[in-house]
């Protein structure tokens, strides 16, 4: 577990910075786009991102699958061939991208932005998605390395430098400064990773035959391919979301739902970057031992609730007055999506402590089929729900996903390693659950005033012996380091 507590605690420092810097900046944006120009914002970030998503091929991913073993043997010449395979892949592919923007520009701006009107800029976005790119395959060598701590300082850099160039285009040219600020947040993250990268890893220095950075490249792209595709329907899915919903509801509702969607996913940001950049290379390292990865996912779904479930449950208790706070009042129908959501984010969290694990146990094939299952069913459920339900359904179709999603992740992941959650992992899991869903059903009830200190109760209840827990395995494992007294 010493390993799990350090990477986290150092990833949470660089997530909670991170986090503030990004509530300053949905307030500004906020208060000046209000909803409608914040969900053009959030269009704008979601088909930047998808569109790096599949430009980029899943060559960031593989790099740490196939990086990280040589890197840890010291096989600097296979880790070169990657590098240089990666550098190759980051050009043709980002080229690419462009070309098939530009050529289908009209479509992909009514599909994205609801107008084709919005053509020429389809095409400037480009420009993010090759910066964007380009970031991802530095990450991807940094985190291959294993370099958590320049990571987490990349993190904490970028979202400063990224919120100052975005904040400041908005501020000067309002909704027409929202492209401007989205590339030049694109080319700072670009220029920070880089800056990272070549101070704590260096360029690379050892010559390798053009055939050798070839079969690197073939290697990047067979399992970063299938990848990328299980990225798509799950992760992508996601992505697209809000442009779903431009088209089932209006532009405001985009902006409530980004509103929701920043704020259940941001606050526990540092859950997320530990799992990609801590979790997956040590269950990748331990991907041929069953018995080990077993005990690896049981320790990180441990961490995971230990975190998450007193969080979530204190964010709960806030929500009414967290978003007007964070947005301004006119962002109030954001809150039951938000409500919703919450809940959902207790069986995704435990379902991606099983995901990378299949990944790496498994390879890409077995990680597609249950993001497959997750991307159909959000599309699905979010089409049912939104007819059913209105607004809120965005929130209700969220937590079905989920469910089904970590019901898909139990299945698979059984098929590979003999998983069983341990007495305290169901414990907590079934607890934060059952007290999630009391916080939402209170306010149905003639009990609805009780809500917040009902919510407040419970998320200390969780919280205080989580606290302990974590401490305590924390002192532990630091008496246990090499010179401890």
């Amino acid at each position: 577990m010493k390993s799990i507590f350090r990477a986290t605690a150092i990833l949470s420092g660089s997530s909670i910075a991170n986090i503030l810097v990004g509530l300053v900046s949905a307030k500004v944006l906020a208060m000046v786009l209000q909803p409608s120009g914040y969900g053009y914002y959030g269009l704008v970030q979601s088909f930047v991102g998808l569109a790096t998503l599949i430009a980029g091929m899943g060559v960031t991913t593989a790099l740490v699958r196939l990086g990280a073993g040589p890197v840890t043997r010291g096989d600097y010449a296979m880790v070169a061939s990657l590098r240089r395979a990666a550098w190759w892949l980051r050009w043709g592919l980002g080229g690419l991208a462009l070309v098939v923007l530009w050529l289908f520009r009209g479509k992909v701006s009514q599909w994205a932005l609801g107008t084709r009107d919005q053509a020429p800029i389809i095409v400037v976005l480009g420009i993010a998605v090759i910066f964007m790119v380009a970031t991802n395959v530095q990450t991807g060598v940094l985190n291959a390395h294993h370099c958590v701590g320049s990571l987490a300082k990349y993190g904490v850099l970028n979202a400063v430098l990224g919120a100052i160039v975005t904040i400041g285009a908005v501020l000067l040219w309002r909704l027409q400064g929202v492209v401007p600020g989205v590339i030049a947040g694109t080319v700072v993250s670009c220029a920070v990773s880089g800056y990272y990268l070549y101070r704590d890893v260096g360029p690379v220095r050892v010559k390798t035959s053009h055939r050798e950075s070839f079969k690197a490249a073939w290697s990047l792209l067979t399992f970063g391919g299938p990848f990328m595709a299980s990225m798509l329907v799950g992760t992508g899915v996601a992505l697209a979301l809000p442009m779903v919903v431009l088209h089932l509801l209006n532009t405001e509702s985009v902006g409530y739902y980004r509103a929701a969607a920043a704020i259940s996913v941001n606050y526990l940001g540092f859950l997320v970057t530990a799992m990609g950049l801590d979790y997956y290379p040590r269950v990748s390292a331990v991907a041929d031992r069953p018995n080990a990865l077993v005990k690896l996912i049981n320790e990180q779904h441990r961490l995971v609730m230990l975190l998450a479930v007193p969080m979530i449950l204190g964010t709960l208790a806030l929500v009414p007055y967290l978003v007007p706070l964070v947005y301004s009042s006119k962002f109030h129908p954001a809150v039951e999506i938000l409500e919703w959501q919450l809940i959902g984010d207790l069986f995704k969290f435990a379902g991606w402590t099983m995901s990378f694990a299949l990944l790496a146990r498994g390879g890409s094939l077995y990680y597609f089929v249950p993001e497959c299952i997750s991307g159909v069913a959000l599309l699905v459920s979010t089409w049912l729900a939104v007819r059913w339900f209105g607004l809120s359904g965005l929130g209700i179709s969220f937590l079905l996903t989920s469910m089904i999603y970590y019901l898909a992740e139990w299945v698979f992941i059984r098929r590979k390693v003999p998983l069983r959650w341990t007495a305290w992992n169901k414990k907590m899991m079934l607890g934060g659950v059952a007290a999630a869903f009391v916080v939402r059903v209170i306010p149905l009830t003639r009990f609805a005033h009780f809500r917040t200190p009902v919510a407040l109760t419970l998320a200390m209840a969780f919280g205080i012996p989580s606290l302990y827990v974590i401490w305590r395995e924390f002192m532990a494992s630091k008496d246990l380091e090499p010179g401890a007294h």
